[in-house]
């Protein structure tokens, strides 16, 4: 993340830096320019079209592409079972691997507002971000949970996986599959340097905000799970549902002007 801001800043300041006609006016009305830019950064791999509104005013839609990423979370295993009725030999604890695939497509409209008109290409952003609920699917295997099952068919419902505050069933294969969901609708807040559509035909524009996507919640087969208060975790994957209620956006565009 430090390395991407470096690089970020760093261009920005070259593109700047060499364009010495980079304060001359443009003029820029209501729609009468139109501009394309392509985007990478923590929303993923980004295209998008923007327009002027004025000098102090730009509208931009934009839709991001987010790979695969992957956190781990080792987790306890809940064996809900009475002692007594345990059967003799049978382990009663474990901890099983839980992953979660974080990938996404979301679709952005942003106004972005500069204060100093065509004196500066500073500018504060707010909108919102739209998509899907589901930002992350997540299984996990246990040996010992597919094993007991298959010995004791009657025992499956007495086994979860500690994930956050969740508890996380297993399948009669001992496998766990599900589904991390947050809000539809992400209102979003930002600033940063550059413009959409630019006072040149291409040009380097850098950004920085916040997605607020509120609370993740664990899903399995459609229905929210319940939250239990007794789980105590702190696995990686489970930091991420319990913390992370807003998305962190750190963007850096190629942006063109068509005309």
């Amino acid at each position: 993340m430090k390395k991407l801001l470096v690089v970020c800043v760093a261009m920005l300041m070259g593109v700047n830096s060499a364009s010495a006609e980079w304060w001359e006016d443009i003029d820029r009305g209501v729609f009468n320019h139109v501009g394309m830019n392509a985007s990478i950064g923590t929303e993923g791999i980004g295209v998008g079209v923007a327009a002027p509104i004025t000098d102090y005013l730009e509208l931009g839609f934009g839709v991001n592409f987010m790979p695969g990423l992957k956190v781990k979370g080792d987790v306890n295993v809940d064996f809900d079972v009475p002692y007594g009725l345990i059967p003799p030999g049978i382990q009663t604890s474990d901890k099983v691997k839980i992953t979660g695939n974080f990938a996404r497509t979301t679709m952005d409209v942003k106004l972005n507002v500069y204060p100093f008109g065509d004196r500066s290409s500073f500018f504060v952003a707010g909108g919102f971000s739209f998509g899907g609920e589901k930002i992350a699917k997540i299984t996990g295997h246990s040996d010992l949970v597919e094993n007991i099952i298959k010995e004791y068919p009657g025992m499956k419902d007495n086994f979860s996986a500690e994930l956050d505050k969740y508890d996380v069933k297993f399948d009669d294969n001992g496998s766990i599959t599900g589904d991390i969901r947050v809000n539809k609708f992400r209102p979003y807040v930002g600033l940063g340097f550059g413009r959409l559509v630019p006072q040149h035909r291409v040009s380097c524009r850098f950004e920085m905000g916040c997605q607020f996507m509120g609370k993740m919640k664990v899903y399995q087969n459609g229905n929210k799970l319940d939250i239990s208060d007794d789980n105590k975790t702190d696995d990686d994957l489970s930091k991420v549902i319990d913390k992370l209620t807003f998305y962190p956006v750190l963007k850096l565009t190629i942006t063109g002007r068509i005309f």
